[in-house]
């Protein structure tokens, strides 16, 4: 009787322990649970696109025709166009005192029509036989003197008006009413400014990936932040051996007259195109001493579960970057909440956007930056 009460003791106690030790496994599980971080985030999904490799260098706005016209006779000015005023090719800008100019044209005249009349004379005694050739060809080189002098004289008279060279406005003037001008002093300053270009030098490492043709972004940083799509219209041949660089430049239709000579502009210059490209938020990188990461959510007994992997970045553009090794077609990208984020997290995926929606969004928002 004592011996089976030993027994169902024995057996009673064994499996207090068992429960016991069920219980405290269980416990254990909960606590490692708990203990793993559940972090908000939001992923992109990726979508190979077509990407645009920019690099950024800076330009100088000039006008098409700007010029400082100058005076090419001696004379007082006794009449000159205000600044600021558009004229026409043509119009008068300024004009000198004539009186010198005309007489002097005057005298040449007359020279003239008394070297031609002689030499007409002349010339009929010449064909009956009755002068010499001599005779006949010193007439004739009289009158041609002086009808080059009538001729000197004539064009002096005429500068006494400085026309202008073509449509434009008077930006500055260099002398004043009344003042004496001495050939080639600068009178005013002409400005087209309805066309205009933009001058740049481009690295030489570019020259064979930019030429005529290539697709520009000019961008008015300092005056608002407006973009203008355009190409490049000419593209030097030649290096400069100081910079480095070669010349290009861009023609820009200026009706409303944003550009104004002088200023600085971004240009943003296409490279190249790159399609199927793999390209994701450039925020989304992780950089530490063992390289490039990003957080990619991975699937984990049914939890999406944050997983760090390393990734070989290629050219960037504004809030953009490709991905040239590490990544693939359909990964989920975390671009968001990163900075709390580490490798096993569970993640409460908030959102999640194709990668190239959210590359035409940033696009749109960002203005492309340096490639690198």
């Amino acid at each position: 009787m004592v011996s089976k009460k030993i027994i169902v003791t024995f057996l009673a106690l064994s499996l207090a322990v068992t429960l016991a030790g069920c219980e405290e496994s269980q416990e254990n599980q909960d606590g490692n649970e708990d203990r793993t971080r559940l972090v908000a985030a939001e992923t992109i999904s990726i979508v190979p696109d077509r990407f645009n490799d920019f690099f950024r260098i800076t330009g100088v706005v000039e006008a098409d025709e700007d010029v400082v016209v100058s005076s090419e006779i001696s004379g007082r000015t006794l009449s000159l166009v205000e600044r600021g005023q558009y004229v026409h090719r043509g119009d008068p800008i300024a004009t000198l005192d004539d009186r010198m100019s005309r007489s002097q044209y005057e005298a040449a005249r007359t020279s003239f029509e008394l070297a031609d009349d002689t030499y007409q004379r002349l010339q009929m005694l010449y064909e009956d036989e009755i002068i010499s050739t001599q005779d006949y060809r010193s007439a004739r080189a009289q009158r041609d003197q002086a009808q080059s002098q009538m001729e000197q004289a004539e064009k002096q008279l005429g500068d006494t008006r400085i026309d202008a060279p073509f449509d434009g406005r008077v930006e500055e003037r260099f002398t004043r009413t009344g003042e004496a001008l001495s050939p080639g002093m600068p009178v005013v300053r002409l400005v087209n400014n309805q066309a205009v270009k933009v001058v740049a030098g481009i690295p030489e490492r570019y020259s064979q990936d930019v030429q005529e043709g290539s697709p520009v972004r000019i961008n008015l940083r300092n005056y608002g932040g407006s973009n203008y799509e355009s190409s490049i219209s000419y593209a030097s041949s030649v290096i400069d051996p100081d910079t480095r660089t070669y010349t290009v430049e861009i023609t820009l239709e200026n009706p409303d007259g944003n550009f104004k000579p002088d200023m600085v502009v971004d240009l943003f210059v296409q490279r190249r195109t790159i399609e199927n490209a793999i390209i994701i938020p450039r925020t989304a990188i992780i950089r530490d001493e063992e390289g490039t990461n990003v957080f990619i959510a991975s699937e984990q007994n049914g939890n999406k579960v944050a997983e760090l992997v390393p990734v070989r970045t290629g050219p960037a553009s504004g809030a953009i970057v490709q991905i040239m090794e590490g990544l693939q077609e359909g990964d989920e990208i975390v671009i968001a909440g990163m900075s709390t984020l580490s490798s096993g997290d569970r993640l409460n995926i908030l959102t999640t956007t194709p990668s190239n929606d959210k590359a035409e969004e940033l696009q749109r928002r960002d203005r492309p930056v340096v490639s690198y």
